[in-house]
């Protein structure tokens, strides 16, 4: 194998490396993790709010409240963000 094929061969794997790291790259991007509890509570209990809670004023303690009093039923990344808060 000569100089000129191993260089051509290590070129060919690197550029199949950059397009395999740039397609996974959108994806992780999609769902970023939110950076503290009460991001992750709105991005994550929006549904179980307005399925236990959408006559409690939102945004308020007793938003929060009526979370914790349904604690058991909301969805494993909600209960998380509600039992951090």
């Amino acid at each position: 194998m000569t100089i000129f094929s191993r260089v051509a061969a290590f070129a060919a794997c690197a550029l199949a490396l950059g397009f395999i790291v740039a397609a996974g790259e959108p994806a992780l991007a999609k769902d970023p993790v939110p950076y503290n509890a009460q991001d992750a509570a709105k991005k994550y209990c929006g549904r179980a709010y307005n399925r236990y809670c959408s006559k409690v004023p939102k945004g308020g303690i007793e938003s929060l409240n009526c979370l914790k009093q349904n604690i058991a039923r909301l969805p494993g990344r909600c209960r998380k963000a509600v039992q951090q808060l």
